[in-house]
């Protein structure tokens, strides 16, 4: 389907953000060589990190834990990376990476806005479906209290800024493009549609992080980035809605 000119986009109702999104989708996807398998190789590092320091670490109130779970989304968002910028466009283009001070404010509103969103209504589920459940045994964070502050302060840190920019990298970044890349004539064309990207990218977003107690607190967050990545075209909308999401936990270590 050629691109919709100027006035067919006026007349759809669809803001000229979103259609700035769609617009670099489209430029970026001649020069894209990798898909769903880079994807895949991706996640799989990540999954085969965490899988290993599971084996490895022991305590939730050591060096070793807090280091121990850097390394993995590290390794995978570094990957990511790497595939782009040898088999594809780089990431300032498959990842909507900004070019101007304005381009950068406008994700970084969007990602604010809908980072709100993800809290509020995440807040208002965790009421709603969690107030009976006993967390005591489900929280991964329960022995932080342990741990020195330099320590619970990396922690936090690590949370708020470097997994959403690694995780965001991840999902966003690698999966997003490797679905979205699926158009017509290719098989399972399907797979491209906004929403389907969308949905699955959310999908296993909550997934991953293995918290089956909060399965659908953190699928209302995966919706609320994602919206964030799409209408803006950018990771960095959607790193900065994945921020302010994690600010509460965040700030429960460091305060604990």
């Amino acid at each position: 389907m050629a691109p919709m000119n100027h006035v067919q986009q006026q007349g759809s109702g669809l803001s000229e953000t979103y259609w700035r999104a769609e617009q670099a989708a489209l430029e970026r996807r001649s020069g894209q060589r990798w898909g769903i398998p880079a994807a895949a190789l991706v996640l799989g590092l990540n999954l085969a990190g965490f899988l290993v320091l599971g084996l490895v670490v022991t305590s939730d109130a050591s060096a070793v834990f807090v280091v121990g779970i850097m390394i993995p989304s590290l390794l995978a968002a570094g990957l990511a990376v790497a595939i782009s910028m040898t088999r594809g466009n780089g990431p300032v283009v498959d990842f909507g990476l900004p070019r101007s001070t304005p381009e950068f404010l406008g994700h970084l509103r969007s990602g604010l806005a809908w980072g709100g969103v993800a809290v509020v209504g995440g807040l208002l589920l965790a009421l709603i479906l969690l107030s009976g459940i006993e967390l005591d045994d489900q929280t991964p964070l329960g022995d932080v209290t342990d741990m020195t502050v330099g320590w619970k302060i990396a922690l936090a840190v690590w949370i708020w800024l470097g997994a959403p920019i690694c995780e965001e990298t991840m999902f966003r970044g690698m999966l997003w493009g490797a679905l979205e890349k699926r158009t017509r004539p290719m098989p399972l064309a399907w797979l491209g549609n906004r929403w389907v990207v969308l949905a699955i990218t959310a999908v296993l977003f909550a997934i991953w992080h293995r918290e089956w107690w909060r399965f659908v607190v953190l699928l209302w967050g995966g919706f609320a980035i994602g919206i964030a990545r799409m209408r803006s075209g950018s990771i960095v909308a959607s790193t900065t809605a994945h921020s302010v999401n994690n600010t509460l936990p965040a700030l429960v270590v460091l305060l604990a």
